[in-house]
Order: structure tokens, then sequence, then C-alpha cells
């Protein structure tokens, strides 16, 4: 069996075509940051004369949680040619570009995608989303918005108290392809807010937004308005402000890679929420906990203040 590897300028080409065959659409345009030469040394292929044959897409960025900034992994394109399946090369290339994420000094990685192999790998399902469904009410002026809206647009998202952090440039080519989590969208913008809409089993979901929860609300009503719709729904953080909301479940999984790259990270997250007591005892927590055990801690439930960590939802981020 093959081992996983980097992949290389010369491998591009070949990751593209294996993530567009085996998920039916053209990865290279939907994904043109992930499947770039600037970031193509960080995807791992496994490759079989020459070829890739399975891979994982790894992304890396950074995440503002209330201003204090993690290095985080965008795991995506995960796939394995159908010819090449059977031989484990999931869970080795997966286990390899672990190790990649830790020499890169990232502590967290996010999957968008919940199966099996990540829940052996030992991810885990954070908390999940809020769903509000936006009916006929106020609205505002609005219009959809161009690239040159794009600063205005990156502005707006800067309000998110935690989001990712995004360079003009990327986010620029990503804006440019018309998708967001992988499906076409259209973005409708004001003088105070902006949301980001894909059509999803007859449903219309604002996947992205910026501006207050509430001239969010108005700005789609607005697009209720003009598309003669009966409602829509805000997928939004637990953030967001809403009188009523339903639960929705976070649209991947994630797991803490290294103990160490985390708290050098977010050392001053903790203690701004924590008194130093409290934050001393956690660290005595973590220290005998596990890896897996310290993702559940940090992901999904906890007894200190400031846990679970709060994730941003995707939106364009999404790979």
């Amino acid at each position: 069996m093959s081992s996983p590897v980097r992949a290389e300028i010369g491998d591009l080409e070949g990751a593209i075509e294996l993530a567009s065959l085996v998920f039916n659409t053209e990865m290279g345009k939907i994904f043109p940051v992930l499947f770039s030469e600037e970031n193509v040394k960080n995807i791992t292929v496994v490759k079989e004369a020459g070829r890739p044959v399975a891979m994982i897409g790894l992304l890396p960025r950074e995440i503002s949680l209330f201003g204090h900034r993690m290095k985080v992994g965008l795991v995506g394109s995960v796939c394995t040619h159908p010819d090449y399946r059977g031989k484990n090369y999931g869970a080795v290339t997966l286990a390899k570009a672990e190790e990649l994420a830790i020499d890169l000094g990232l502590s967290l990685l996010i999957i968008s995608g919940g199966r099996g192999m990540y829940q052996r790998f030992g991810a885990v399902k954070p908390p999940g989303l809020k769903k509000i469904v936006v009916k006929h009410g106020r609205a505002t002026a609005m219009r959809e918005a161009k690239r040159t809206d794009i600063g205005r647009i990156l502005d707006l998202y800067r309000l998110k108290p935690v989001r990712y952090i995004r360079s003009f440039s990327d986010f620029e080519k990503i804006f440019s392809t018309g998708y967001a989590v992988a499906r076409k969208t259209k973005t409708y913008i004001n003088d105070r807010a902006y949301i980001t809409v894909v059509e999803k089993e007859t449903v219309n979901h604002v996947v992205e937004y910026g501006g207050s929860s509430k001239d969010v609300i108005s700005l789609t009503r607005s697009f209720i308005e003009k598309e003669g719709l009966e409602e829509c729904t805000i997928i939004a953080d637990r953030l967001f402000r809403s009188e009523e909301s339903l639960p929705c479940e976070f649209p991947g999984t994630a797991k803490v890679i290294s103990k160490r790259h985390f708290f050098d990270q977010i050392e001053s997250y903790f203690t701004e929420v924590m008194l130093s007591e409290d934050y001393d005892r956690f660290l005595e927590s973590a220290e005998r906990l596990s890896l897996a055990e310290l993702n559940q801690e940090i992901l999904c439930c906890s007894k200190f203040k400031g846990l679970p960590i709060t994730l941003p939802d995707y939106g364009f981020d999404y790979v």
C-alpha cells in the first residue's frame, strides 16, 4: 500500500480531477483557494502510478474568538478514487494530514463532515447552530452585491465576535465563484447588513451574514418580499439574537490536535473569562485528561466558564 505524502505543484491537477470525479462537480472552480498553487503543499495525497487516488484537503486559517486568535485547519474534499477504496487510504491520509497540521502550528481541525471515519479519528460534534425562520415583516432597501462591495462585506463580517480571519485577496477569489457551502449563492447588501442565500431542498437559507441581528432579519425580510416567498431560514451561530429559534446541527466535526498549541494560542481568552484560580484548576484538569476527553471538555460540554468554545459558522469558508 502506498503511503500518504504532501502534495506538490505537479499533483494539483490530479487532485482537482480526483475530487471533481468523486463529488461530481468542478471542485477547482468552487474552491479556488483550497485548490491553489499556494495551498497545494497543505493537501495530503496517496499516489498510484504517479496520480493522486486519495486525498485530504487542508486549508490553514485563523479564528477570532472575541478578539483572541486561534490557528485552525479547515478539512474538506476528503475522497478516495472508487477503484482504490477498501485499502484504508482515508484513515491513514487523515492521520498524515493531522501530523502536517501540528507541524504548521495549528491547534484545531474543523472537518466538513461527520462520518464514522472522523469520529474514529477523534473528532467530535460541537454544539449546534441556530435556525431562525423569518417570515414577512418590516423590510428595508437592498440590492444584489457585486465584487465592488467586497470591502464593505468584509467590514460588516468583522463585526462578528466569532469569525474566520479573511484576507481580502482570498475572499475576492471565493466570492467571485458565486458559491458558498458548495452551492450556488447570491448575496444581498444595504448600508447596515448583508446576507448570502442558497437554496437547499426548495428552502432558501441564509448561510452567511454581517451586521446586527436586527438588521440581518430586516434584510432577510426584504429578500422574502423580492422573491415572493413565504419564509426564509437564517442559519446562525449561537450568539445571534432572536426571539425564537430552533436548534440546528453543526455542519461538521472538530478536533483539538495539540494541547500545547491550543493553550499557547488561546490562553488570553480563558484568562479574560475565568478567574485566575479557576483557570489554574482548568489547566490542572486538562493535564490529566486524554486528548479525547479534552475535546469533549473544550468542544462539547464543560463546567468551566467560557466553555465549550463557540465555533464560527462556515459561510464562504466552507471547504
